[in-house]
C-alpha cells in the first residue's frame, strides 16, 4: 500500500535503551547545520533533543531540504563529550564545543561533517491555514499511559470562556505521524483542532507510539497496539470527568482504529467521523489502491492487469506466512520467479515500493492490515457516524470504500449515519487537480473549508 508517510520512513527504527539524561537534558532544543556531502554539496540537518512523555531523554532528526521531520532514532548513547544518535542505516555523533556541536553523520562508509548551532525552529514551508493567534482556547500538554509501558505525548485543546461538554480525539493515518500529522509544512490535525476549538469543541491529539514525545516501538506495532493506545486516551479523558460526550475523528487507517474502539467500547464513544477510511477488507483495499497507483505511474490498462496478478500473489504470500523471516524468503522467491519483462515492468511503474517492498513486508503491521476485516468492524458500530471522502482520493478510492462502509453500517442496523463524497478533494482533503501523491507538496491548502465545515457541523450537532 502506498501510504502517505514521511519521506524519511526508511530511517525510522526500533526502540532501544535511552541515554542517561546528562548531556541531552542540558542541551534540549533544536540544533541545525549544513552537512557537507561527498559530491561537494550540502544538506541542512537538524537534531531535536527533548524529554519524552515518560521522562526519558530522546531525539529526532530533521532534513528540512528533503521535507522530512521527526525522524525517530533507534537509540542514544552518551560519549565523554557529547552523544551518539543511532539509526538503522546511519549514526550521528554530536560533540559539545561550549556553544555548539561539532557533528558527523556516518552512512555507507562516508563520514559527513557539520557544525550544529541552536535554532528556534527548523525551516519549513509556511502554510496559510496554520493556526495563528490570538487563540480563543488554551492547550495543555499531557502524558497518557497505555499498555506495555507506553506513554503517549498529547495536546488537549480547551475552548476559553465556553463550557465544552464535548471532546473529540484525532487519530492519525498510517506512517510515523506526530500529533499534528505534519507533512510538507502542513499540520492538518493542528488546523482541525483549531477549527473545532473555535466552535467550542475540545480536542485531544497525540503522537503515535514511538514517534516524537510518545514512547514505544513504532516499527513493531500492529493495529491492535494502536487500538489499545486510542482506548487508553479515551479512558484518560473519561477519568477527568470533564466531558459529557466523547467522539473520535479518524483519518485513513485512523478511521479503522476508531471504528474498532467504537465497536468494542460503545459505552465510551458517543460518535465517530471517518475521513477517507477503508470500507473494504485489508486485501481488497490494497488491491484497489495499487491498481490506481499503477495507472497513476504510467502503466497501461493491459500492463496494470498483468501487474495486479503479481500484486495479489505478493499479498497472498504475506498473508500465508506469519513468520517474518520465512515471509521474506518466500517473497524473494516470488520476485525471482517473475519473467525479466515483468520485473522490469514492476520497477518502471514503482510497484516495488511501500507495502510492495521487502522492507515493509517484514513488518508486522502490513500482515495485520491485510487480514483486517473493516466491514465486520463497521457492522458493530452503533453510534452516530459521519463518513467522508473526496472524489480525487487515490489512496482510498471513494466509491468502493464509502459504499462498503455504508453497507456495513446499515447491515449492522445503524441508521444514525451521514455521508458525503466531496468534489475535487484528495486523500488529505485538500482541493486538488489530479489527486496524485506528487501534488501534495505543491498545494497551499491544508484542509478544504468544505471538509472542515462538514466535520464541525456534525460534531456540534452531536454536542447538543
Amino acid at each position: 500500500m502506498k501510504y502517505l508517510v514521511h519521506a524519511a520512513l526508511a530511517l525510522s527504527t526500533l526502540l532501544a535503551l535511552p541515554a542517561s539524561a546528562g548531556v541531552l537534558q542540558e542541551r534540549q532544543g533544536r540544533w541545525m547545520g549544513d552537512m557537507k556531502l561527498p559530491d561537494g554539496g550540502s544538506l541542512k540537518i537538524g537534531a531535536d533533543l527533548f524529554m519524552r512523555a515518560d521522562g526519558t531523554p530522546w531525539a529526532s532528526v530533521a532534513s528540512p531540504d528533503q521535507d522530512s521531520y521527526d525522524i525517530p532514532v533507534k537509540g542514544i548513547s552518551e560519549t565523554p563529550d557529547g552523544m551518539e544518535l543511532d539509526f538503522s542505516i546511519a549514526k550521528m555523533q554530536l560533540r559539545w564545543m561550549g556553544d555548539h556541536f561539532d557533528a558527523s553523520f556516518r552512512q555507507g562508509g562516508e563520514v559527513m561533517p557539520l557544525t550544529m548551532t541552536r535554532v528556534a525552529d527548523f525551516p519549513d514551508k509556511a502554510r496559510p491555514q496554520s493556526p495563528k493567534g490570538p487563540f480563543p482556547y488554551v492547550e495543555q500538554t499531557l502524558a497518557i499511559p497505555s499498555a506495555a509501558g507506553v506513554t503517549l505525548g498529547a495536546t488537549l485543546t480547551l475552548p476559553r470562556n465556553k463550557s465544552s461538554g464535548t471532546v473529540v480525539v484525532l487519530v492519525q493515518g498510517s506512517g510515523p505521524q506526530t500529533r499534528d500529522g505534519k507533512m510538507f509544512g502542513h499540520r492538518p490535525f493542528a488546523v482541525l483542532a483549531d477549527h473545532l476549538a473555535r466552535r467550542g469543541i475540545a480536542v485531544l491529539r497525540y503522537d503515535k507510539r514511538g514517534i516524537a514525545q510518545s514512547s514505544g516501538d513504532y516499527e513493531q506495532h500492529t493495529l491492535p497496539d494502536l487500538e489499545t493506545d486510542l482506548s487508553a486516551v479515551i479512558k484518560a479523558l473519561k477519568t477527568r470527568k470533564q466531558f459529557r460526550r466523547v467522539g473520535i475523528i479518524g483519518h485513513s487507517e485512523g478511521s479503522k482504529i476508531a471504528a474498532q474502539v467504537a465497536a468494542s467500547e460503545p459505552q465510551s464513544v458517543d460518535f465517530i467521523v471517518s475521513m477517507a477510511g477503508a470500507g473494504l477488507n485489508g486485501l481488497d483495499t490494497l488491491l484497489v489502491q495499487d491498481r490506481v497507483w499503477a495507472l497513476d505511474h504510467g502503466a497501461s490498462p493491459t500492463e496494470t492487469d498483468i501487474l495486479m496478478v503479481y500484486v495479489r500473489k505478493f499479498y497472498e504470500t504475506i498473508i500465508a506466512q506469519p513468520d517474518s523471516v520465512l515471509r521474506e524468503a518466500a517473497l524473494k522467491a516470488l520476485i525471482a520467479a517473475q519473467a525479466p519483462d515483468i520485473r522490469a515492468m514492476i520497477r518502471k511503474h514503482k510497484m516495488d515500493q511501500g507495502s510492495l517492498s521487502l522492507g515493509w513486508a517484514a513488518r508486522p503491521f502490513i500482515r495485520a492490515g491485510l487480514i483486517a476485516d473493516a466491514p465486520a468492524t463497521w457492522r458493530k458500530v452503533s453510534c452516530p457516524a459521519l463518513v467522508l471522502n473526496g472524489t480525487l482520493d487515490h489512496q482510498v478510492p471513494a466509491t468502493e470504500n464509502v459504499g462498503g462502509m455504508l453497507a456495513a453500517l446499515h447491515a449492522g442496523g445503524n441508521r444514525k449515519v451521514e455521508s458525503a463524497i466531496l468534489l475535487s478533494l484528495n486523500h488529505a482533503f485538500q482541493t486538488a487537480k489530479t489527486g496524485r501523491e506528487d501534488e501534495y507538496p505543491n498545494i497551499e491548502e491544508t484542509i478544504a473549508p468544505a471538509a472542515l465545515e462538514k466535520i464541525a457541523g456534525f460534531v456540534v450537532r452531536q454536542s447538543r
